[in-house]
């Protein structure tokens, strides 16, 4: 048992997203985040299963050594000599009482949930916890069997029996709501500050200012910042970014001056968007159609209850805009759901589709197929893109179904990630004793303004005293 808190980077420290850090003090480790990273080991084709697939996740590196974070089933005949052996280290500190924390649901923040032991305390906030709880709901991801334990926005906790570790969950800017970083009062007394994912360019961009705000006042020593858009032809041009409320105008222009179908792909998660979407849809005079799994998705997580959407009218409007479509490449949605919108036919959307916009989510493109060549066929269709998946605008897939049926194509796209100048700001703001970019391909092209950069390796182990002395 180690009585100096320490911190432990097991992931993120050259991918995008795939985050997880542990803070140990004693007994506690203190786990954060918890996803996959983009571009690793495995994808959407290559996946393992919970909770023995946790062992695939153990040697392989994907997750944290933390044999007690993980089913016991899933650990039989793993020992700490294999994963020292894999690592290639000598030490891999292990923790009697774990917690952990998911800054939001991404899958690159949050993948690893259903494979965490039975009772596991989880913490997020009340936002991220409704989106999860609908992710689930909607089959894009199985369950925990880990003990979710939502916080209110700025909500402090102790972490330790003594109470020397505290929490106080910070809610950022992000493209999907509840997204939220925190400050973590060490053992030691040190105060880290952790951005989780963030933007300047959404709708909430004062939250950031307020989490600068928080920072300075609580004396922050240590901060831990994502950096996904350092990249070599940001650094001396800030990339112009599109606000996130010019989103759903550019959509409802589309759809104004459309004769035809109007295909519509964002993600569910952003659920404020989707919100926008719905409201921007019926002023245009449209009906907005879902398949059974992004309709679950919007309506448990509004239903729970999403904050930041308090008062919207998109959640009146709703069952008035939105009609379901019973497609075959739905995901398997909890049947105990009944959803309150009615259902339509295929052929009462093609029989009329300028009265339609329809909510077409990548692994529903098949369904293009009867869309385009059913009904009137003399009126172009417009698909509207906007940070929906494939996160790219250059998908040879996706362009070779819009060739094929001469659908126009829109991007819209506004991400969920700063600028490499907007991250300089926050930490010159700050003015940390030590900032750590994470969450990056590129995270030693971070400029901190002359506060030093610490870059850990994989596996690495850190006592915060000698993190703070680091130059």
């Amino acid at each position: 048992m180690n009585d100096q808190d320490q911190i432990t980077f097991y992931s993120g420290m050259n991918t995008i997203g795939g985050v997880q850090i542990v803070y140990g003090y004693k007994e506690l480790g203190f786990v954060f985040d918890l996803g996959l990273p983009m571009g690793g080991l495995f994808n959407e084709y290559v996946k393992t299963k919970p909770p023995l697939g946790a062992r695939h996740y153990m040697l392989t590196r994907s997750t944290p050594p933390l044999l007690n974070l993980y089913s016991p089933e899933a650990m039989e005949g793993l020992t700490m000599e294999q994963l020292q052996e894999i690592w290639k280290r000598q030490e891999l500190p292990q923790y009697p009482n774990l917690k952990v924390f998911i800054s939001h649901i991404h899958q690159d923040h949050m993948a690893l949930l259903p494979y965490i032991a039975e009772d596991t305390p989880i913490y997020m906030s009340k936002d991220a916890y409704a989106v999860y709880r609908a992710v689930v709901a909607s089959g894009e991801y199985g369950d925990t069997k880990g003990r979710i334990i939502p916080l209110e926005d700025l909500q402090e906790i102790a972490l330790d029996e003594e109470g020397k570790v505290r929490l106080t969950i910070i809610e950022v800017d992000h493209d999907t709501p509840g997204c939220s970083g925190f400050i973590l009062k060490t053992a030691s007394g040190t105060k880290i500050g952790f951005t989780a994912d963030w933007r300047r360019h959404g709708r909430h961009s004062h939250r950031m200012d307020r989490f600068i705000e928080l920072c300075r006042n609580e004396g922050v020593e240590v901060l831990i910042t994502e950096g996904t858009r350092l990249r070599p032809n940001t650094l001396f041009r800030q990339p112009e970014d599109r606000l996130e409320t010019d989103v759903a105008v550019r959509y409802r222009d589309v759809i104004e001056q459309a004769a035809g179908l109007v295909y519509v792909n964002i993600l569910g998660r952003n659920v404020e968007r989707v919100a926008d979407f719905i409201l921007a849809t019926k002023e245009a005079g449209r009906t907005l159609v879902m398949d059974a799994s992004t309709a679950v998705l919007w309506y448990e997580a509004t239903r729970i209850g999403i904050a930041a959407l308090a008062g919207n009218a998109a959640l009146t409007l709703a069952e008035e805009v939105i009609r379901v479509l019973p497609t075959l490449n739905s995901l398997s949605v909890d049947s105990s759901i009944v959803l309150p919108y009615k259902t339509i036919s295929l052929s009462e959307v093609t029989a009329n589709k300028a009265q339609y916009c329809v909510y077409l989510p990548y692994n529903q493109l098949p369904l293009m197929a009867e869309l385009e060549c059913l009904g009137d066929r003399s009126q172009i269709s417009h698909y509207v893109h906007a940070d929906g998946n494939p996160l790219t605008a250059n998908d040879e897939t996706l362009h070779r179904w819009l060739t094929e049926f001469g659908v126009q194509y829109h991007y819209f796209a506004t991400g969920g990630h700063a600028a490499p100048q907007e991250i300089s700001d926050l930490t010159a703001r700050i003015q940390p004793k030590v900032v750590i970019p994470l969450h990056s391909v590129h995270p030693t092209l971070f400029d901190s303004r002359s506060i030093p950069r610490f870059y850990p390796v994989y596996g690495e182990t850190v006592q915060i005293d000698k993190l703070l002395a680091h130059k």
